[in-house]
């Protein structure tokens, strides 16, 4: 076969170089993305498993918060609680196996970082991830939630350090006078970049239909030369202000005595910044992805935060779920539920658009684990039955907030299914196929 040659330029100009900024294809595009919402991902993972009866009574809207989740009563307009979920997991210790299907839902790599992927371009950072506390024992030793190739990736572990991360980029244009809401469809940045993306990836995939007629030191070349132009995007992109929403603004810094690495006993005093700084990054656009671990795998912590007393948190959740063990336990699901109030109300004060950042975010709660208990309570060591999760948002109108749904024992890969296709409609499954029967939220 005769091999086929291309030089730098030509090559570039092909790929589209030259149309990158092209008026008449951008105008073109801009019409596909002006319709596009600026969605966002939060999910947050606590250690230790729940308390086996967390389960709100009632179905609907009409439902009853017990103490377990009662610090959500302010938000439950804004709240899906699923009931019956199950939390797949793989053989071996429930800890460690949970350690991998929380996010990663049987893959290798996590739906955050799938998600992650796939908005990359309209966005300075792919993702942000945080961890708060250290694994132990037969849960292993992990350095957060979200996983690539196999391989958790290391969480941010000061406030600090997380905020700097953040606020250094924030260098959009001030917020409109007076605060007015924002545009209703994407601001004219992220168009740009999702313009960019959108061309560069047709072009590409149009070329690579002759990469096969290339021999094997002209293919490196070529793949040499799409890299160089995916560098291009990138570079074009940072000249490009950040795209915030109406209330976009740069919160003050934590203090920098708080820079020592977050355990689980210092939530009280570092947690919200974390989340603060998490909000920022979405009212700003600096991220559209975030994850956060709380304890994580096996937290073998001793826990002392309001009136949770725990000399050893993963201890503690082996005990008689009805007894004094069982009781702490509540107070810790009551304690998170708190945290996650705070993030709930912290999105829904930043405007975007007719909105809030809430309006156009998915946040989950949920627990590595279904249950706390061990054998002697329950028929397997943490069940992997009745795994609470709570979803804040709507992710743009593609469910209805507000209700308890009872799942009957679907798996957590089905409400992630129902995220994903929020952000790409041609999503059929996520994780493991056979874990992942279909979406269950969408339309609600």
């Amino acid at each position: 076969m005769r091999n086929i040659r291309f030089s730098r330029r030509s090559l570039l100009r092909g790929l589209g170089y030259g149309t990158v900024l092209c008026n008449g294809i951008t105008k073109s595009l801009y019409a596909q993305t002006s319709s596009q919402k600026m969605l966002r991902l939060a999910m947050f993972g606590y250690a230790n498993g729940s308390h086996p009866d967390s389960a709100p009574t009632g179905m609907g809207d009409a439902f009853v918060l017990k103490p377990h989740m009662a610090p959500l009563e302010p938000v439950r307009k804004d709240i899906i609680i699923m009931r019956g979920m199950t939390l797949e997991r793989g053989s071996g210790n429930s800890h460690k196996s949970t350690s991998f299907s929380i996010f990663g839902l049987g893959a290798p790599t996590s739906i955050d970082q799938i998600i992650a992927d796939q908005v990359a371009a309209t966005t300075p950072l792919k993702s942000l991830e945080y961890s708060i506390g250290y694994t132990t024992g037969g849960g292993g030793v992990i350095g957060g939630l979200s996983q690539r190739n196999g391989s958790f990736l290391p969480g941010v572990r000061n406030p600090v350090a997380a905020y700097q991360k953040i606020a250094d980029r924030v260098t959009g244009p001030a917020p409109p006078p007076g605060g007015g809401p924002g545009m209703g469809s994407p601001t004219e940045a992220e168009q740009a970049l999702l313009r960019r993306k959108t061309l560069l990836d047709f072009v590409k995939n149009d070329v690579d239909t002759y990469k096969g007629r290339l021999g094997a030191q002209e293919k490196q070349k070529f793949d040499f030369y799409t890299e160089s132009l995916r560098t291009l995007e990138r570079a074009i992109g940072g000249t490009i202000p950040t795209a915030p929403t109406a209330s976009c603004s740069k919160i003050g810094a934590p203090p920098a005595m708080l820079s020592a690495d977050t355990r689980v006993n210092d939530m009280p005093t570092h947690n919200h910044l974390y989340l603060d700084t998490i909000a920022m990054a979405f009212a700003c656009n600096i991220t559209r992805v975030a994850s956060a671990m709380w304890g994580g795998g096996q937290s073998d912590e001793s826990v002392k935060i309001d009136d949770v007393t725990m000399g050893n948190w993963h201890s503690t959740s082996h005990q008689d779920p009805k007894g004094a063990g069982g009781m702490q336990m509540i107070k810790m699901q009551a304690y998170m539920a708190k945290e996650f109030l705070y993030f709930i109300q912290k999105l829904k004060s930043y405007a975007d658009g007719a909105g809030s950042v809430l309006d156009n975010t998915a946040a989950i709660l949920t627990t590595q684990n279904g249950c706390s208990t061990q054998v002697a309570f329950a028929p397997m060591d943490h069940p992997k039955q009745n795994s609470p999760l709570i979803l804040a948002g709507s992710l743009g109108g593609a469910w209805k907030t507000g209700r308890v749904v009872d799942f009957g024992g679907r798996t957590h890969n089905d409400v992630y299914l129902s995220v994903a296709k929020a952000f790409d409609p041609r999503t059929t499954s996520v994780g493991m196929s056979s874990w992942c029967k279909g979406p269950i939220l969408m339309g609600g």
